[in-house]
């Protein structure tokens, strides 16, 4: 087995100067037990041992992103889709050092296919990245839910360890849920997040167009929080997507 240890801490160190500061590693194996046929690694890369898990949290990602924009401003006429687009810019330019090493690697996201199929909340889960919420998405112990998985790098290569589900972290039932009351759809309650109500007062109302409150209730990592321009940035592109694929 190849030892590429250092590579990944170098492959870490690359994607945290390019604003991806939540990174974690996960055996392919285990991920493919927990999860239906439909959406396993393997269907994608049969050979994949290892996914690498890259995220970002916090405010950090936003700042980086608008320098990245003022210095690019041909990239940035180009596409209104400015989170995507950088990140696939950046996640395969890093990943290049990784290829060398390895015999197989590529990189899936969330939002186009072959990512598509995965579930990345089951990702970032058993990687530590969060813990599932009321709110239909993952809580970090600092961040809260200000984090955002942005792609996974599936590779044959095997670690000597891997990351792990966050221990003794339940913070929706340690909670004063006022993420519940705060929702003016209704669509969060003790049973979790109510995608339809959710979608369905979001595609009838400009309420939460540009904003979540509920999100915003949250106690967890709120000095974490998104700039109001950044959330409402991700709010309208997950609007436009809602209107695109749930709409038809």
């Amino acid at each position: 087995m190849i030892d590429i240890s250092s590579t990944y801490e170098k492959l870490k160190t690359l994607l945290k100067e390019e604003g991806f500061n939540l990174i974690c590693r996960i055996n392919v194996e285990e991920y493919d037990k927990e999860t239906p046929s439909t959406r396993r690694i393997s269907n994608i890369l049969p050979e994949a041992k290892s996914a690498i898990i890259v995220a970002f949290a916090g405010k950090g990602f936003w700042e980086k992103l608008k320098r990245f924009l003022e210095e690019n401003p041909r990239f940035a006429r180009s596409t209104e889709n400015w989170i995507d687009e950088y990140t696939v810019l950046k996640i395969t330019e890093v990943t290049a050092i990784l290829k060398p090493r390895v015999s197989k690697c590529k990189v899936v996201f969330p939002f186009s296919q072959p990512g598509l199929n995965l579930d990345f909340m089951k990702l970032g889960e058993l990687g530590g990245i969060g813990t599932k919420s009321l709110l239909g998405i993952l809580i970090h112990p600092t961040y809260g839910s200000w984090i955002s998985i942005r792609g996974a790098i599936l590779t044959d290569a095997e670690f000597n360890s891997y990351d792990g589900p966050l221990a003794n972290f339940t913070p929706c039932k340690e909670c004063q849920k006022p993420c519940i009351n705060a929702c003016p759809a209704k669509a969060i309650s003790l049973n979790g997040w109510n995608y339809k109500a959710c979608l369905h007062f979001r595609l009838s109302t400009d309420i939460c167009s540009s904003n979540c409150i509920s999100r915003r209730a949250c106690p967890y990592g709120m000095e974490h929080q998104y700039s109001e321009e950044q959330l409402a940035h991700h709010q309208r592109a997950v609007l436009k997507d809602v209107k695109k694929y749930w709409c038809d």
